[in-house]
């Protein structure tokens, strides 16, 4: 069995900064997501966007993270954008669960930032 894998890359703009995941976000690869994110929410005033449309796959151990990502953001009254793919296993958890009442699921990073 291979392993998951998992990259972040910050995407700096005038508008904004967005931590594009690539890969799978579960037990054993939220840690490399981990610091990222949770410097964002801490070292920025404005909202945090985190791009998924590149994960195939996410679990408990994600939907945890981006949870206390979000517990942080709201006590601040700020949001967290979860840009996504119609479609993919990410999308489809995040509605299930209904994260989609608590956190802003879009499809289209250009549709926050502009």
């Amino acid at each position: 069995m291979k392993a998951a894998e998992l990259s972040v890359e910050e995407e700096v703009s005038e508008k904004g900064t967005v931590l594009k995941v690539l890969g799978e976000l579960d037990l054993t690869t939220v840690s490399m997501l981990r610091e990222p994110l949770l410097t964002q929410v801490a070292n920025t005033s404005g909202n945090v966007v985190v791009d998924l449309k590149h994960v195939d796959f996410i679990d408990s151990a994600g939907l945890a993270l981006l949870v206390e990502a979000r517990k942080r953001l709201v006590a601040e009254s700020r949001a967290l954008y979860i840009v996504v793919m119609k479609g993919q296993q990410p999308e489809r958890v995040l509605h299930l669960v209904r994260f989609d009442t608590i956190m802003k699921l879009i499809y289209n990073v250009e549709d926050i930032l502009d």
